[in-house]
Protein backbone atom coordinates (compact mmCIF):
# COMPACT_ATOMS: atom_id res chain seq x y z
CA UNK A 1 0.00 0.00 0.00
CA UNK A 2 2.87 1.78 -0.66
CA UNK A 3 0.88 4.74 -2.35
CA UNK A 4 -1.47 5.59 0.06
CA UNK A 5 1.49 5.58 3.11
CA UNK A 6 1.91 9.03 5.40
CA UNK A 7 5.07 9.35 5.21
CA UNK A 8 5.68 13.18 6.60
CA UNK A 9 4.26 14.78 9.64
CA UNK A 10 5.32 18.58 10.71
CA UNK A 11 6.16 18.94 14.18
CA UNK A 12 5.50 22.36 15.44
CA UNK A 13 8.26 22.55 18.29
CA UNK A 14 7.41 25.85 19.44
CA UNK A 15 4.97 28.86 18.78
CA UNK A 16 7.91 31.57 19.60
CA UNK A 17 9.11 33.54 17.08
CA UNK A 18 11.35 36.58 16.85
CA UNK A 19 9.00 38.08 13.98
CA UNK A 20 5.51 38.38 14.25
CA UNK A 21 3.56 37.44 10.69
CA UNK A 22 0.08 38.78 11.25
CA UNK A 23 -1.24 35.33 9.24
CA UNK A 24 0.18 32.99 11.28
CA UNK A 25 -1.81 30.05 11.76
CA UNK A 26 0.22 28.66 15.00
CA UNK A 27 0.51 31.64 17.93
CA UNK A 28 -1.26 29.42 20.38
CA UNK A 29 -0.83 25.93 21.02
CA UNK A 30 0.28 24.03 23.74
CA UNK A 31 3.91 24.20 25.95
CA UNK A 32 6.80 22.85 24.52
CA UNK A 33 8.74 20.13 25.28
CA UNK A 34 12.23 21.45 27.26
CA UNK A 35 13.38 17.57 28.80
CA UNK A 36 15.69 15.65 26.48
CA UNK A 37 14.08 13.02 27.63
CA UNK A 38 10.76 13.49 26.80
CA UNK A 39 11.74 15.02 23.34
CA UNK A 40 13.20 11.97 22.12
CA UNK A 41 10.98 9.60 23.34
CA UNK A 42 8.96 11.60 20.84
CA UNK A 43 10.95 11.19 17.97
CA UNK A 44 11.38 7.15 18.82
CA UNK A 45 7.58 7.14 18.61
CA UNK A 46 7.30 8.35 15.26
CA UNK A 47 10.06 6.24 14.45
CA UNK A 48 8.12 3.13 15.79
CA UNK A 49 4.93 3.60 13.86
CA UNK A 50 4.98 1.20 11.14
CA UNK A 51 1.17 0.36 10.04
CA UNK A 52 -0.51 -0.38 6.22
CA UNK A 53 -0.82 3.32 6.34
CA UNK A 54 1.28 5.34 8.88
CA UNK A 55 5.40 4.98 7.89
CA UNK A 56 6.85 8.33 9.04
CA UNK A 57 10.07 8.96 7.09
CA UNK A 58 10.41 12.75 6.56
CA UNK A 59 9.93 14.92 9.62
CA UNK A 60 9.52 18.82 9.24
CA UNK A 61 10.95 21.06 12.26
CA UNK A 62 8.74 24.19 12.46
CA UNK A 63 7.26 26.64 14.63
CA UNK A 64 6.92 29.20 15.48
CA UNK A 65 10.65 29.86 14.97
CA UNK A 66 12.07 26.26 15.49
CA UNK A 67 15.26 27.38 16.23
CA UNK A 68 14.34 29.53 19.76
CA UNK A 69 13.39 26.14 20.92
CA UNK A 70 16.20 25.07 23.52
CA UNK A 71 16.42 21.50 22.13
CA UNK A 72 16.63 22.38 18.70
CA UNK A 73 19.70 21.22 17.41
CA UNK A 74 19.17 18.36 19.84
CA UNK A 75 16.17 17.22 18.08
CA UNK A 76 17.93 18.19 14.85
CA UNK A 77 20.80 15.45 15.51
CA UNK A 78 18.30 12.99 17.68
CA UNK A 79 16.24 12.62 14.52
CA UNK A 80 19.05 12.33 12.16
CA UNK A 81 20.37 9.93 13.70
CA UNK A 82 17.13 7.48 14.09
CA UNK A 83 17.44 7.70 9.79
CA UNK A 84 14.72 10.37 9.53
CA UNK A 85 14.98 12.61 6.37
CA UNK A 86 15.12 16.02 8.10
CA UNK A 87 13.97 19.67 7.17
CA UNK A 88 14.12 22.93 8.81
CA UNK A 89 11.14 25.26 8.30
CA UNK A 90 12.17 28.79 9.03
CA UNK A 91 12.17 32.43 8.69
CA UNK A 92 16.18 32.12 8.37
CA UNK A 93 17.29 34.90 10.53
CA UNK A 94 19.00 32.45 12.69
CA UNK A 95 20.72 30.97 9.73
CA UNK A 96 24.46 32.34 8.90
CA UNK A 97 28.13 30.78 7.74
CA UNK A 98 29.06 30.72 11.32
CA UNK A 99 26.18 27.96 11.82
CA UNK A 100 25.32 26.34 8.64
CA UNK A 101 28.33 24.09 8.81
CA UNK A 102 26.40 22.23 12.00
CA UNK A 103 23.15 22.32 10.92
CA UNK A 104 24.36 20.38 7.68
CA UNK A 105 25.73 17.59 9.53
CA UNK A 106 22.09 16.73 10.40
CA UNK A 107 19.73 18.68 8.06
CA UNK A 108 18.48 17.50 4.39
CA UNK A 109 16.19 20.03 3.67
CA UNK A 110 15.75 23.96 4.91
CA UNK A 111 12.55 25.51 3.62
CA UNK A 112 12.93 28.97 3.42
CA UNK A 113 9.58 31.63 4.10
CA UNK A 114 9.22 34.29 1.83
CA UNK A 115 6.59 36.43 0.44
CA UNK A 116 7.13 39.02 -1.40
CA UNK A 117 9.84 40.66 -3.44
CA UNK A 118 9.93 43.53 -1.13
CA UNK A 119 11.15 43.65 2.34
CA UNK A 120 9.41 46.58 2.91
CA UNK A 121 6.03 44.49 2.12
CA UNK A 122 7.79 41.99 4.03
CA UNK A 123 8.07 44.14 6.96
CA UNK A 124 4.30 45.20 6.64
CA UNK A 125 3.16 41.60 6.66
CA UNK A 126 5.61 41.64 10.02
CA UNK A 127 8.16 39.18 8.41
CA UNK A 128 11.45 41.10 9.84
CA UNK A 129 12.27 44.48 9.98
CA UNK A 130 13.31 45.12 6.48
CA UNK A 131 16.06 42.87 5.05
CA UNK A 132 14.21 39.59 5.28
CA UNK A 133 14.21 38.90 1.35
CA UNK A 134 17.85 40.08 1.11
CA UNK A 135 18.73 37.75 3.77
CA UNK A 136 16.60 34.94 2.57
CA UNK A 137 18.63 35.10 -0.48
CA UNK A 138 22.19 35.33 1.19
CA UNK A 139 20.92 32.33 3.43
CA UNK A 140 19.61 30.24 -0.33
CA UNK A 141 22.89 30.90 -1.40
CA UNK A 142 24.74 28.93 1.83
CA UNK A 143 21.95 26.38 1.21
CA UNK A 144 23.47 25.72 -1.84
CA UNK A 145 27.12 25.94 -0.92
CA UNK A 146 26.67 23.12 1.59
CA UNK A 147 24.52 20.66 -0.84
CA UNK A 148 21.48 20.97 0.86
CA UNK A 149 17.83 20.69 -0.57
CA UNK A 150 16.80 24.33 -0.35
CA UNK A 151 12.29 24.58 -0.10
CA UNK A 152 11.01 28.41 -0.91
CA UNK A 153 7.20 28.34 0.65
CA UNK A 154 5.27 31.92 0.19
CA UNK A 155 1.82 32.92 1.75
CA UNK A 156 -0.35 34.63 -0.63
CA UNK A 157 -1.84 37.28 1.30
CA UNK A 158 -4.22 40.34 0.36
CA UNK A 159 -0.57 42.45 -0.04
CA UNK A 160 1.20 40.09 -2.71
CA UNK A 161 -1.09 38.36 -4.63
CA UNK A 162 -0.74 40.54 -7.56
CA UNK A 163 3.39 40.15 -7.52
CA UNK A 164 5.09 38.17 -10.11
CA UNK A 165 7.97 36.04 -8.24
CA UNK A 166 9.39 34.45 -11.21
CA UNK A 167 12.59 36.70 -10.66
CA UNK A 168 12.58 35.71 -6.77
CA UNK A 169 12.54 32.30 -7.34
CA UNK A 170 15.12 32.39 -9.88
CA UNK A 171 17.34 33.74 -7.95
CA UNK A 172 16.86 31.50 -4.73
CA UNK A 173 16.59 28.74 -7.25
CA UNK A 174 15.14 25.89 -4.86
CA UNK A 175 14.46 22.60 -5.59
CA UNK A 176 10.91 23.00 -4.24
CA UNK A 177 8.37 25.95 -4.10
CA UNK A 178 5.22 25.85 -2.52
CA UNK A 179 2.44 28.80 -2.98
CA UNK A 180 -0.01 28.59 0.09
CA UNK A 181 -3.76 30.91 -0.06
CA UNK A 182 -3.56 32.30 2.99
CA UNK A 183 -5.19 30.03 5.92
CA UNK A 184 -7.54 31.26 8.52
CA UNK A 185 -7.25 29.25 11.56
CA UNK A 186 -10.07 30.17 14.11
CA UNK A 187 -8.35 31.53 16.99
CA UNK A 188 -4.68 31.89 15.85
CA UNK A 189 -4.84 34.84 13.36
CA UNK A 190 -8.55 35.93 13.32
CA UNK A 191 -7.71 39.73 13.57
CA UNK A 192 -6.07 39.72 10.18
CA UNK A 193 -8.59 38.33 7.79
CA UNK A 194 -10.16 41.35 6.80
CA UNK A 195 -7.03 42.97 5.82
CA UNK A 196 -4.86 40.02 4.46
CA UNK A 197 -7.15 37.14 3.15
CA UNK A 198 -7.78 36.69 -0.16
CA UNK A 199 -10.20 34.74 -2.30
CA UNK A 200 -10.11 32.05 -4.51
CA UNK A 201 -10.31 33.61 -7.58
CA UNK A 202 -6.94 36.00 -6.87
CA UNK A 203 -5.54 32.81 -5.70
CA UNK A 204 -6.06 31.92 -8.92
CA UNK A 205 -4.48 34.59 -10.66
CA UNK A 206 -1.54 34.01 -8.31
CA UNK A 207 -1.10 30.25 -9.57
CA UNK A 208 -2.00 31.22 -13.51
CA UNK A 209 1.09 34.01 -13.28
CA UNK A 210 3.47 31.45 -12.05
CA UNK A 211 2.29 27.87 -13.11
CA UNK A 212 4.94 27.67 -16.07
CA UNK A 213 7.76 28.26 -13.43
CA UNK A 214 10.17 24.98 -13.55
CA UNK A 215 12.50 24.38 -10.70
CA UNK A 216 15.58 22.64 -10.49
CA UNK A 217 14.87 19.41 -12.34
CA UNK A 218 12.17 20.38 -14.11
CA UNK A 219 10.13 20.31 -11.23
CA UNK A 220 6.67 22.23 -10.68
CA UNK A 221 5.90 24.66 -8.04
CA UNK A 222 2.77 22.95 -5.98
CA UNK A 223 0.10 26.22 -5.08
CA UNK A 224 -2.32 24.78 -2.25
CA UNK A 225 -5.54 26.48 -2.05
CA UNK A 226 -7.21 26.67 1.41
CA UNK A 227 -9.29 23.49 0.71
CA UNK A 228 -6.07 21.82 -0.10
CA UNK A 229 -4.13 22.57 3.10
CA UNK A 230 -7.12 21.32 5.43
CA UNK A 231 -7.72 18.17 6.69
CA UNK A 232 -4.20 16.67 4.60
CA UNK A 233 -1.32 17.66 7.19
CA UNK A 234 -0.36 15.69 9.72
CA UNK A 235 1.17 17.59 12.73
CA UNK A 236 2.38 17.69 16.18
CA UNK A 237 1.82 20.03 18.86
CA UNK A 238 4.59 21.86 21.13
CA UNK A 239 3.91 19.10 23.57
CA UNK A 240 3.83 16.14 20.94
CA UNK A 241 0.47 15.71 20.39
CA UNK A 242 -1.62 14.59 17.17
CA UNK A 243 -3.77 18.13 15.91
CA UNK A 244 -5.05 18.29 12.48
CA UNK A 245 -6.85 21.49 11.24
CA UNK A 246 -10.07 20.00 10.19
CA UNK A 247 -12.71 22.54 9.62
CA UNK A 248 -10.44 25.73 9.50
CA UNK A 249 -9.73 25.11 13.92
CA UNK A 250 -7.10 23.14 16.16
CA UNK A 251 -8.10 19.75 17.47
CA UNK A 252 -6.09 17.23 19.11
CA UNK A 253 -5.78 13.50 19.54
CA UNK A 254 -4.04 11.15 21.18
CA UNK A 255 -1.48 9.07 19.55
CA UNK A 256 -3.86 5.57 20.01
CA UNK A 257 -6.43 7.40 18.18
CA UNK A 258 -4.20 9.02 15.63
CA UNK A 259 -2.93 5.10 15.23
CA UNK A 260 -6.37 3.28 15.12
CA UNK A 261 -8.29 5.39 12.73
CA UNK A 262 -5.52 7.61 10.68
CA UNK A 263 -8.84 9.05 8.27
CA UNK A 264 -10.19 10.90 11.22
CA UNK A 265 -7.26 12.77 11.65
CA UNK A 266 -5.76 13.53 8.03
CA UNK A 267 -7.70 13.07 4.82
CA UNK A 268 -4.92 10.37 3.38
CA UNK A 269 -6.20 11.34 -0.08
CA UNK A 270 -5.71 14.91 -0.12
CA UNK A 271 -2.14 14.02 2.11
CA UNK A 272 -1.41 12.89 -1.24
CA UNK A 273 -3.05 15.21 -3.66
CA UNK A 274 -0.76 18.19 -2.59
CA UNK A 275 2.15 15.65 -3.47
CA UNK A 276 3.28 15.59 0.55
CA UNK A 277 5.02 12.18 -0.82
CA UNK A 278 7.89 13.01 -3.38
CA UNK A 279 11.67 12.32 -3.91
CA UNK A 280 13.04 14.09 -0.83
CA UNK A 281 16.40 12.18 -0.45
CA UNK A 282 19.56 14.40 -0.70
Amino acid sequence: MKDKTLESINWHITTKCNYKCDFCYVKKLDTEIVDCNEAFSVLEKLRDIKTDVIDIKKINFVGGEPFLHPLFYDLLEKAHELGFTTSIVTNGSFINRQNIDEIAKYTDWIGLSVDSMSNEKEAELGRGKGNHVSHAIEVSDLVHEYNLKLKLNTTVTKLTYKENLHQLVHRMNPHRWKAFQMLHIEGQNDDCMERLAITDEQFKDFIERHKHIRLIGGVKPVFESNDDMKDSYVMLSPSGKIISNSGGRYRSFEFDDFLSDPQSVVDIGKYLGRDAVYDWKK
